[in-house]
């Protein structure tokens, strides 16, 4: 498995991102953590609002969007269930737990591949630093479901 992380300027181009890819056949939105509705009931704006909510908590932090791609080989097959089962295992390990987070699975690639977009602002108003989290935190994860998950060492 293989991780990106990226931390766009805004959310709501991760989000549109995504969204884009469901609205062409491309994606679907597998999980809302953290959210009152499921995924399929809820609009683009509702999406949003969840993480805008947060975001106006804090208006000095530059960075407030975490985007990030789980990458797995593309001999394995995993279910929808496993994919976000993954994701939250993953987003638990790095500290996002209690953040709202949508789960995207793309099938745009010749490999599987999900999308999480988050905040880093919590309901309290602090940010949860992502200052070296891929070496700091993303790197034990991953490894950390490799082994759980029985997965392609990246």
């Amino acid at each position: 498995m293989v991780a990106k992380i990226t931390t766009p300027h805004r959310i709501k181009d991760a989000l549109n991102y995504n969204e884009s890819k469901v609205q062409k056949g491309q994606a679907e939105c597998l999980l809302a953590a953290n959210y009152l509705q499921e995924p399929k009931s809820m609009s683009f704006y509702q999406k949003l609002a969840g993480f805008e909510n947060l975001n106006m908590l804090n208006d000095r932090a530059i960075t407030k969007t975490i985007h990030v791609s789980l990458n797995f080989d593309p001999r394995e097959k995993l279910s929808k269930e496993v994919l976000a089962t993954i994701a939250a295992d993953y987003m638990r390990s790095i500290g996002f737990a209690k953040q709202p987070y949508l789960v995207y699975q793309h099938l745009d690639a010749g490999h599987p591949h999900i999308h999480i977009v988050s905040t880093t602002i919590q309901d309290d108003g602090r940010r949860i630093s992502t200052h070296n989290i891929g070496r700091d935190r993303s790197e034990k994860a991953r490894k950390e479901i490799e082994s759980c998950y029985n997965l392609m060492k990246a």
